[in-house]
């Protein structure tokens, strides 16, 4: 895979580098609008929870998705460009586009009620959940398309998914008895993890030397 230099090649490195803001501010904005909202637990409580119709941190919300939003979906576009004609490099990029773009229309257009909790089949969750499969096979394809340390960080997310939901399962009948919800921290081990993933490949993007040997 070849780079243009001077100038096209600056414009590469910044489009990559965004691939690093994205994250930094999803993490930032989930952390200052739980904090901000009185009595929320990150554990207990859903994600969405913080942008919900009603809840006083939705504007906070909305605007800081907004801003990562716009920055993953032109690290998307810096992916893809990279790529050149390598296909599956470009379905990871099509892939983290769609992930940014179901989330941000699930926040703007279909937010939940403000301690509501939301029923699967809604348009809000439908958006969320195609969010989820699309930061999942980002993650699969990327275990193909790229090699070295991304190729390990890239399987060992989705095997942890995988381990976890297992135990999870094997350990639902004996903690149902007076146990509290953890859905907040279901979602943010999954969330936080694609974010740590997405910063990763920016860094394995820009840094990586001859990436064309890099990539099946």
């Amino acid at each position: 895979m070849e780079t243009s230099a001077g100038l096209p090649n600056l414009l590469q490195k910044i489009l990559l580098a965004c691939g690093i803001l994205a994250p930094l501010l999803y993490l930032g904005m989930d952390l200052l609008a739980g904090k901000l909202l009185q009595g929320y637990s990150f554990s207990a409580q859903s994600m969405s929870e913080l942008g919900a119709a009603g809840a006083p941190t939705r504007p906070l919300v909305i605007g800081l998705t907004l801003a990562a939003s716009a920055f993953m979906i032109v690290f998307g576009a810096g992916v893809w460009r990279v790529a050149g004609t390598a296909v599956l490099p470009r379905i990871v990029a099509g892939l983290i586009c769609g992930n940014a773009l179901a989330g941000l229309v699930a926040t703007l257009f279909f937010p939940n009620r403000f301690g509501v909790r939301p029923e699967f089949g809604t348009p809000g969750v439908l958006l969320m959940f195609f969010s989820v499969l699309c930061f999942m096979l980002a993650m699969v394809c990327g275990a193909a398309a790229f090699g070295g340390w991304m190729r390990i960080l890239s399987i060992a997310i989705p095997t942890a998914y995988i381990l976890l939901a297992v135990l999870r399962f094997a350990t639902a009948a004996s903690s149902a008895a007076g146990a509290t919800g953890l859905i907040g921290a279901q979602e943010r081990t999954m969330a936080y993890s694609f974010l740590l993933w997405t910063l990763a490949l920016a860094i394995y993007l820009l840094f990586a030397k001859q990436l064309s040997r890099k990539m099946l």
